[in-house]
């Protein structure tokens, strides 16, 4: 083969090497994850491209049941022009309250519906997941609409879904705060955790519409418990400051109150982004 034949094979190569790593750049730029919050009326996502998020976007559902306005969910998310793209990751956070707490030793895939209906109704619609949280040798056990795996098959082929407390109690643990009162406030829901020695003394979501809602169940599980409010550190998540006299007003039963992390939108998003 002479020179000039090697040489324009060569510039062939080259150049197909060179489209090729520019589709490669345009995929990879273009490949994003997204992560959801399933709260009982509203839903918000946001979206990541590499390290940078993007606008958070949220609508309002009309039904409470989650499993009735799956196309309402659909159409909005259409209108959006989410389903126009792939994506590489879909990570959905649930939030709430159909699931329990199982210590690791004890929990069995088998019976685990059984020991949730212990204190959650029996529910024919519903599927079920185990969430894994090692930091406190627990497993969270919960319901979830399947009706999300549909919605959401055909945009990923890698689609985590999560209840809040898994998020929740992973992170505050890994934060290494041992003590205190750890308050999340979502949309018309706060779930909260104590710890106490770096054990888990109680988690529970609970609803409220007025601050306080949000006061009376702190004061009806500080007499449960017996952890005080007046010797207790909280640390707070969500969008609890963002009303300057309510948040005056629950601060004043604690003994000291602090933001579970400085940056405003990852406290305002704890259960919804995630480091994965």
């Amino acid at each position: 083969m002479c020179i000039r034949q090697i040489n324009s094979i060569f510039a062939r190569i080259m150049k197909n090497n060179q489209v090729l790593k520019a589709k490669k750049q345009l995929n990879d730029s273009s490949v994003s994850s997204v992560s959801f919050l399933f709260e009982n009326r509203r839903v918000s996502y946001i979206m990541q491209q590499g390290k940078n998020y993007l606008d958070k976007k949220i609508f309002y559902r009309e039904d409470i049941s989650m499993v009735s306005d799956r196309e309402k969910i659909y159409r909005k998310l259409k209108e959006r022009s989410f389903f126009e793209q792939k994506y590489n990751f879909i990570d959905i956070s649930i939030l709430n309250d159909k699931f329990t707490l199982i210590p690791t030793e004890y929990f069995d895939e088998d019976i685990a519906e059984i020991v949730l209906n212990h204190t959650v109704p029996f529910s024919k619609n519903m599927g079920i997941r185990f969430n894994l949280v090692p930091q406190f040798n627990l497993v969270l056990v919960f319901y979830y609409p399947e009706e999300l795996d549909d919605i959401f098959a055909e945009s990923s082929e890698k689609i985590r879904i999560t209840h809040t407390g898994f998020k929740f109690l992973s992170k505050i643990k890994n934060s290494h705060k041992q003590n205190g009162f750890f308050i999340n406030t979502y949309d018309a829901c706060f779930e909260i955790a104590i710890v106490e020695d770096e054990k888990l003394i109680l988690y529970n979501i609970y609803p409220y519409k007025i601050i306080d809602d949000i006061i009376y169940f702190l004061q009806v599980i500080s007499k449960n418990t017996g952890n005080k409010l007046s010797d207790a550190v909280m640390y707070y998540y969500g969008n609890l400051d963002k009303n300057k006299e309510n948040f005056d007003r629950l601060s004043q039963y604690f003994k000291e109150v602090n933001r579970g992390i400085e940056d405003d939108f990852e406290r305002e998003n704890y259960t919804i982004i995630d480091v994965l």
